[in-house]
């Protein structure tokens, strides 16, 4: 499978994230996705059934985004409310900032539930982080591979099964 035909696949699937994402991420996360296909299936059955395994534990943008706004979210908050408290006698000002910026983090987890994209999301898929349909692809193409193998019968596990062969 080339590049251009994973990249017309995940196109053909309606992804808010994809399609707030950049073109040219887009294309970087596909073209990594493509060599990792190429090269895990050179590597043979060993190796596909290790990158599932793999996949099974790979965060999505969403998992992502959601421990992102935990843990900022978190701290801002507490840290908001221990700057904001009354001083002692009255004496020292009180410092809302970092209340706003929790209050911040709320509006893009609200933006991205209505639309799919929040300013963290461009961040996290610049860094490589999918969407869940991106992993998804990944697994269709590996476990097709691991089909194709197991029905020529003839392969073995330590024979890599190399891009374009047909099982006989």
């Amino acid at each position: 499978m080339t590049e251009a035909t994973i990249y017309q696949q995940l196109e053909r699937e309606v992804d808010r994230v994809r399609d707030h994402s950049a073109h040219h991420v887009n294309r970087k996360i596909a073209r990594n996705m493509h060599a990792s296909v190429q090269q895990t299936v050179r590597e043979g059955r060993d190796a596909i059934l290790k990158r599932l395994a793999e996949l099974d534990r790979e965060w999505d943008i969403d998992r992502v985004l959601m421990a992102n706004f935990a843990v900022a979210g978190g701290a801002s908050f507490l840290t908001g409310l221990e700057r904001s408290r009354p001083r002692l006698f009255g004496y020292g000002r009180r410092r809302n900032g970092w209340l706003y910026f929790f209050g911040a983090q709320l509006a893009f987890l609200l933006l991205h539930a209505g639309v799919g994209w929040c300013p963290p999301v461009a961040v996290w898929r610049r860094f490589g982080v999918r969407t869940k349909n991106e992993i998804e692809v990944e697994r269709q193409l590996l476990s097709s591979a691991l089909e194709g193998e197991q029905r020529a019968g003839e392969i073995s596990p330590a024979t890599p099964l190399m891009s374009g062969q047909v099982a006989s």
